[in-house]
């Protein structure tokens, strides 16, 4: 794939020639399978990654990243009932990337840590993405790829500052609902992650630090103000260390702080630091005189024991490290010391990649208000992330609009919706077959399909689901409407999530 097999100008040339016998593949894992207990009426009829926003559900946004940098092998885990309403949405998604769609039980209490473990047998690559299915991003993958292949790191997680993550939103109003702002400790030298804790964790705003750490690290930068995008890039034997740990539940909550706390303590007794997995038939050891470090010296010979089965690692994590003879390599060649490879790498290590450029967008939909701000604040800055083209019309072309209507250029209506003569609509997405009555006032609200809203009717802050029909001079202010729910005449509604009752 490419995105490992770019970036190796720090290569030797004889390296470089071997680089077709190493296992660079790489393998993706969507979680889409979340009940979207957060998202208030929205996901009662409807899986949160199906969700609208813009002109694509939430899911496209995740598997067009995908596709951009050609990762192909994708599995997608999803609500067990759902499986066929997910299969029909993907081939409509608009992107190439070919779907292992898996379901789970979502009746049971699972965390994203035990959906990794029941997919875990279908994971053979080397470095594995695990990405949210609700994460909205336009980061540059090659970027956080390199990273992770230059660091040797086993577990590299995306974060993003929060005055970033959050630009053009009031981030007070909404740091509180996402949940995911992280206490984060890096090594100022290379963002090694050296801690990593939920900020609600901080007793009394303060954190214990680990004297592992302190002894390994002399310059680190602690900080809060780090939002977790929930995408990671893992290496093949975490995913394995997660299958056997049936008490982890969650990659955010116990992964990750597990792996980031034991990367500075020493193993148990029995459990070896490092093993190594033979190389590929034909290829040579490190010793062949065709393998060099880049001051022209042969690379040390290494043996390559490989390790025992799972009775032996005693479910210590560093009994599961393993080290492909593609990482030996490739760490021997990128370091200009003469120590053995034992000697220069830790037995495991984890890294941050930090995406601090203003104008990025990385953020999450996994609130009803942020769901409702995302809609409204970057849709119309980043329209190329949502999937409309540059220099597109924003209005399709099928759509009727009546005299003196008036749609802002920060609005995006889609295909065959009908709109009534003096209406205004700003800052707002409307889907498609919609019916806009007249004098019909909408703002930075979010009208999904088949919706009909009659004359003189006004939202505001607003998000109405599918089939939703709103009588006449009604006015929503910070509502939800549910599917196919009914708004009666003249409603005055403020703050109020409205939907019909479940049978």
């Amino acid at each position: 794939v490419c995105l490992f097999e770019a970036g190796r100008g720090s290569l030797t040339q004889d390296m470089y020639r071997n680089m077709e016998h190493f296992d660079v593949e790489v393998q993706a894992v969507i979680m889409a399978a979340g009940h979207g207990v957060r998202m208030g009426c929205l996901t009662n009829e409807t899986p949160k990654a199906l969700l609208p926003m813009g002109q694509h559900p939430l899911l496209y946004y995740p598997s067009k990243l995908l596709e951009k940098w050609k990762v192909e092998d994708v599995i997608l885990i999803v609500p067990e009932a759902e499986v066929h309403v997910f299969a029909g949405a993907v081939a409509l998604n608009g992107t190439s990337v070919k779907f292992d769609i898996v379901g789970c039980n979502t009746d049971e209490d699972l965390g994203t840590a035990d959906a990794l473990r029941m997919v875990a047998h279908k994971i053979k690559a080397r470095n594995v993405f695990v990405i949210t299915g609700d994460l909205i991003t336009d980061i540059n993958m090659m970027e956080f790829a390199d990273k992770h292949r230059r660091q040797n790191s086993s577990l590299t997680a995306l974060l993003v500052p929060t005055d970033v993550a959050f630009a053009d939103m009031d981030s007070s109003k909404l740091k509180n609902e996402c949940g995911q702002e992280m206490v984060v400790a890096l090594n100022m030298k290379d963002t090694r992650l050296c801690m990593f804790m939920d900020k609600m964790d901080a007793e009394n705003d303060t954190v214990d630090v680990e004297m592992a750490m302190l002894r390994k690290m002399s310059h680190v930068k602690l900080s809060a103000r780090y939002y977790d995008a929930h995408f990671y890039l893992v290496k093949k034997w975490v995913v394995d260390y997660v299958a056997a740990n049936r008490s982890l539940k969650s990659i955010q909550g116990d992964v990750l702080p597990l792996l980031v706390r034991r990367q500075f303590m020493d193993p148990p007794d029995g459990v070896p630091l490092l093993s190594f997995m033979d190389p590929p038939d034909g290829v040579p050891l490190l010793s062949s005189p065709d393998v060099r470090t880049p001051d022209g010296a042969a690379a040390k010979s290494r043996s390559a024991p490989v390790r025992g089965d799972a009775s032996a690692k005693n479910t210590d994590v560093h009994g599961f490290v393993t080290l492909s003879w593609a990482d030996t390599a490739m760490a021997g060649s990128l370091s200009c010391d003469d120590q053995d490879v034992e000697e220069m790498q830790p037995s495991y290590s984890c890294y941050a990649h930090v995406v601090d450029r203003p104008g990025t967008v990385c953020i999450r939909a996994n609130t009803s208000t942020l769901y409702t701000e995302i809609g409204k604040s970057f849709c119309h800055k980043k329209l190329d992330v949502f999937g409309v083209e540059a220099g597109a019309s924003r209005i399709h072309k099928s759509v009727v609009m009546k005299e003196k209507s008036q749609a802002c250029s920060e609005t995006v209506i889609d295909g065959e919706c009908k709109i009534g003569e003096r209406c205004t609509i700003k800052k707002s997405l409307i889907g498609k077959h919609c019916n806009i009555g007249d004098k019909v006032r909408i703002t930075s609200s979010i009208v999904m399909d088949h919706v009909t809203i009659e004359d003189g009717c006004s939202l505001l802050n607003t998000v109405v689901c599918p089939n939703a029909y709103i009588n006449e001079q009604s006015s929503l202010t910070n509502c939800q409407v549910g599917k196919r729910y009914t708004v009666t005449a003249q409603s005055q509604l403020k703050g109020e999530h409205v939907h019909c009752q479940s049978v």
